[in-house]
């Protein structure tokens, strides 16, 4: 004799559940065991056949117990007679099955990861082509400002020049001045 337990809820796919319970189920000795995903329906159906004691442990554990992540609307459990496959048969379907669609993941991470390198690179180019302009203004921009600032100094030059010119003249005009006085001439 088995037992069908119907899981229903919000969120009772992609966590880990058949897992979460073919674990509990090996735990507890039960000898046949098969869950099934109806996500159409949002039910979780698992199958389970094994001595009495080793059922009953397992339905107040499934009644009772749930996935991190899982959100439980109820749990169902009911008598079943029909065929049941080897926990062990199930447990090599299954993770076949998790497999391949680990595999499907796997081919959907990969494509995802060359778009973003092309991304990637294509604005690394563009950055490339900024940075040369931006190099080439900002080269431009200091050359000017060096013949602005190169100009600027030369002319407060010629401005100290002949203001020092002008002070030493008027320097040496009045020595010689002192000197006449001084009979020194």
């Amino acid at each position: 004799m088995g037992k069908k337990i119907t899981i229903t809820g919000s969120k009772i796919f992609d966590i880990g559940y058949r897992y979460f319970l073919v674990e509990q189920a090996l735990g507890c000795g039960i000898e046949r065991f098969r869950a099934v995903n109806l996500r159409s329906e949002g039910k979780l159906l698992v199958f389970v056949e094994g001595d009495e004691e080793a059922l009953n442990e397992f339905a107040e554990f499934a009644k009772n117990n749930f996935p991190k992540d899982a959100q439980v609307d109820s749990v169902e459990v009911e008598d079943y007679k029909g065929y049941i496959p080897k926990i062990d048969q199930f447990l090599l379907l299954f993770n076949v099955q998790q497999s391949r669609k680990f595999i499907e993941i796997g081919k959907e991470v990969r494509d995802e990861v060359k778009h973003v390198r092309e991304e990637i690179k294509q604005t690394r180019e563009k950055l490339g082509e900024k940075i040369d302009l931006t190099r080439k203004e900002l080269g431009e921009k200091i050359d000017q400002t060096r013949e602005e600032l190169g100009k600027k100094i030369d002319g407060l030059r010629a401005d100290i020049k002949t203001s020092v010119e002008e002070r030493l003249r008027i320097i040496e005009e009045d020595i010689r001045k002192i000197k006449a006085k001084l009979g020194m001439v």
